[in-house]
């Protein structure tokens, strides 16, 4: 039955994905990751009842084909009418496929009373079976570290090992070149799969940094040693994935955006995922917006192209709003 005027607005933050933890396994437990929620980029979409499923906006195939999932494996008869208002940008290290099934579920859930957590809406629509960081900045926001899947069951979300809150003032300034795009689905599947497991004394120095570096400077508002551990964690993988990347990062020109915001005042450096999304950390506003404006720049010269753009942290996870109750 339907309710008449209700409807279901959903905004999700976005994330920045730093580092795999280990991938090989042998201590019966694989994968687990590290990140952060941030602002900007965001999904915005509107959700209402309806007899049949409309949606209109961003990615409205891949939208549609979420509520067909979750309204069938629920046995709900009737549809759904769904506005994509915002978006973020595809394959470019933000967790863009994992923000739009949880607004969509989310959605779905809050207008048919499902009470669906964000763990389950995941799992239902296929997200979040490598890395936890998508699902519980939604969920959560914060800074977060996920504890990887037990090597012999690997269906479910990695468990939340470690989640704070990150500095208001913090800001990332994040780049994004116009670049092929090289890893995504498939290929970052074939790539796990194709390459050896790292060695054991890699893993060692990243769960080391990640634990006695980065989690306490997270807790201790330390934006130097902070920065200093993200960089750290993010080259030391980078080295481990040339083999596939074909270098450090994935793209010349992501090395060359990381290398203009380490020498221009940014207090640590990455690449988010397989990018080609880069960041820069740097304390307080008119700073970020001051390296952004030169990155900017630098991203455009010499026949490249690209943008920059300044994003804060998202301690909250999504905001969900119902009105016409």
């Amino acid at each position: 039955m339907e309710r008449e005027g209700i409807e279901v607005t959903v905004k999700t933050p976005s994330r920045l994905h730093f580092s795999m933890i280990d991938m090989r396994g042998d201590l019966g437990r694989i994968h687990g990751s590290v990140g952060v929620a941030i602002d900007n980029p965001s999904i915005v979409l509107k959700a209402k009842e309806a007899s049949s499923i409309d949606v209109k906006g961003p990615r409205a195939d891949r939208v549609k084909a979420y509520a067909e999932t979750l309204l069938v494996g629920s046995g709900i008869s009737n549809g759904v009418s769904i506005e994509v208002l915002s978006d973020i940008m595809e394959h470019s290290g933000f967790g863009s496929g994992t923000q739009l099934a949880l607004a969509v579920g989310t959605a779905l859930s809050e207008l048919y009373g499902l009470s669906l957590s964000a763990e389950e809406i995941a799992l239902k629509l296929n997200r979040s079976r490598r890395s936890g960081i998508g699902a519980y900045a939604f969920k959560h926001g914060g800074f977060i570290v996920d504890a990887g899947h037990k090597t012999n069951r690997k269906l479910g979300i990695p468990p939340l090992l470690f989640r704070a809150d990150v500095p208001e003032s913090w800001r990332f300034v994040i780049g994004v070149p116009k670049i092929p795009i090289t890893k995504s689905g498939p290929a970052e599947t074939n790539a796990f799969k194709n390459l050896d497991p790292p060695p054991t004394p890699l893993i060692g120095e990243i769960s080391r940094i990640i634990l006695m570096q980065m989690i306490p400077a997270i807790i201790e508002e330390d934006i130097v040693s902070f920065g200093e551990a993200m960089t750290s964690v993010d080259f030391r993988f980078g080295e481990f994935w040339m083999e596939i990347q074909g270098g450090r990062f994935t793209h010349p020109l992501i090395e060359d955006g990381i290398g203009f915001l380490a020498e221009n005042g940014a207090l640590g450096v990455g690449q988010s995922s397989w990018g080609p999304g880069f960041y820069g950390l740097s304390e307080g506003e008119a700073q970020a917006r001051r390296i952004c404006v030169d990155l900017e720049r630098y991203l455009n010269e010499e026949g490249r192209a690209g943008r920059a753009f300044v994003a804060g942290p998202d301690n909250h996870g999504a905001i969900v709003t119902k009105t016409g109750i």
